[in-house]
């Protein structure tokens, strides 16, 4: 490698949503920045069987922007795989590992139950990508860098910015070889329900940054009213209002729309049913960060609401299953967020054909899960290799997304672009349309050079 550049190669989310992982490389050190799983579509989730193009021994540290699996979730294995360097983050997201990395060693073991043996041969595998022991372990290799907070490793700088997209979610600059690199990780809105907004990102020679909802615009409604009209429904045909959301953020965000219609006299105290032992950890993770949260949301008593009899929090799997014989009106929160496992495909499974009931959706479907083919108006879907009609009323919340849409994207980097012009703008963690799309709309503000970098490509910069 030619002395004083680094050398940057895309290891995942080229064309994806999913499998954050960049490698940063100067003469003496190899960084990942991220190290996540690919979600989604089954082709897509094969991708993570696939071989890993450099020995994790080589590896000197990983930096991670936040806890979503699909920018952590290849830890585990990479410390199976020799992996003993640092692991930073923001104290946040430490906490959040804790409760995502051993609970996605579990999915591994039970997904690897279910993988064919032509791709067991393929792929040579002799057990799961990694197990709940592999995760637990991983933990010990990280250490927390506050906000704003500049750290020196080997001949990189560091230092995280809030990006207000989950807890403890973080822009990262990156300063080696006298240039600058800033990663976005997820940017968050800027007009959040929990969250504090965003900060202003720092100016950079190179940014690499997401482009999620970077094809279009996030609807303006009133989220209030949509949930009012989704339970309304459920309480007139004693049904189930059934939501799919993730366990951190997306759930915290729903339980508080629901508390503010309990506590205005909008609905009636009906039971609500949070069936995601994460998301319970997730919401007491909360408690521990008010510096992150809406001063407001922590005075009206909201995370009191949560640990009150109001709302049911379902640990153990038996009473997940007797909630199957539970008759409305009631509400179920559940896991995954886009219905790719976890506990809310066995509800979807006993709930989808009954015209009592309501799914709602409150977040991102990604191409090739169930909760796109869902949302896209299929008649009928597999679940559990059995064909079922979509008979249950569909509603969607589209405000409650966690990313900035198009014009949140092109704020963020304008700000950037303010104080430094970068040299180049890499487009990745996007669908392929959406980073096409982008890359045309944020010509106006004139980078001299945008890429939209394909899978294990290199530069030099």
């Amino acid at each position: 490698m030619p002395e004083e550049k680094v050398r940057m190669q895309f290891l995942g989310a080229t064309g994806y949503v999913t499998g954050s992982r960049t490698l940063m490389e100067t003469k003496d050190t190899r960084i990942y920045v991220d190290a996540g799983l690919y979600q989604g579509q089954k082709y897509i989730e094969e991708k993570n069987y696939e071989p890993l193009e450099t020995d994790s021994k080589k590896i000197h540290a990983i930096f991670l922007t936040h806890a979503h699996i699909d920018h952590s979730g290849l830890i585990p294995l990479l410390v199976k795989k020799g992996f003993t360097g640092k692991i930073f983050c923001t104290p946040g997201t430490k906490d959040l590992l804790e409760i995502l990395l051993p609970d996605a060693g579990r999915l591994q073991e039970e997904e690897f139950r279910f993988i064919g043996k032509k791709k067991i041969i393929e792929y040579q595998l002799d057990g799961p990508l990694f197990n709940e022991e592999d995760a637990i372990n991983s933990l010990q290799y990280i250490e927390t860098v506050q906000f704003n907070e500049k750290i020196a490793f080997r001949d990189f700088f560091a230092q995280f910015y809030w990006a207000g997209h989950i807890l403890g979610a973080a822009n990262l600059q990156l300063e080696t070889c006298g240039k600058t690199f800033l990663f976005s990780g997820d940017i968050g809105p800027r007009n959040t329900v929990i969250h504090k907004a965003r900060c202003d990102p720092p100016g950079a020679d190179y940014i690499i940054m997401e482009s999620t909802y970077g094809d279009r615009l996030h609807e303006e409604e009133d989220f209030s009213k949509k949930m009012l009209d989704a339970v309304n429904i459920i309480i007139r045909r004693k049904g189930v209002l059934l939501i799919p959301a993730f366990a951190v953020g997306r759930t915290q965000l729903i339980l508080y729309v629901i508390y503010c219609l309990i506590k205005g006299d909008n609905i009636p105290h009906l039971p609500v049913f949070i069936d995601s032992p994460m998301a319970t950890k997730a919401t007491l993770a909360y408690l521990k960060y008010p510096e992150e949260i809406h001063k407001h949301i922590i005075d009206e008593k909201f995370f009191e609401f949560i640990k009150s009899r109001e709302i049911h929090l379902i640990e153990d799997v038996v009473s997940s299953k007797r909630l199957n014989y539970f008759n409305g009106p009631a509400i179920i929160i559940s896991a995954s967020g886009m219905c790719s496992g976890g506990r809310i495909m066995h509800h979807l499974f006993n709930r989808i054909w009954d015209r009592r009931n309501l799914i709602l959706f409150v977040g991102y479907q990604a191409q090739g899960t169930l909760g796109r083919k869902i949302v896209d108006g299929s008649t009928r879907v597999k679940i559990f290799n059995r064909e079922l009609p979509v008979r249950a009323s569909l509603r969607s919340i589209d405000s409650f997304s966690a990313h900035a849409d198009q014009a949140g994207l092109v704020d963020w980097l304008s700000e950037s672009c303010k104080k430094k012009k970068p040299q180049t703008v890499f487009i990745i963690h996007g669908e392929e349309d959406s980073r096409i799309a982008f890359k045309e709309y944020i010509k106006f503000i004139d980078p001299q050079e945008i890429v939209l970098p394909k899978s294990e490509e290199i530069f030099y910069l």
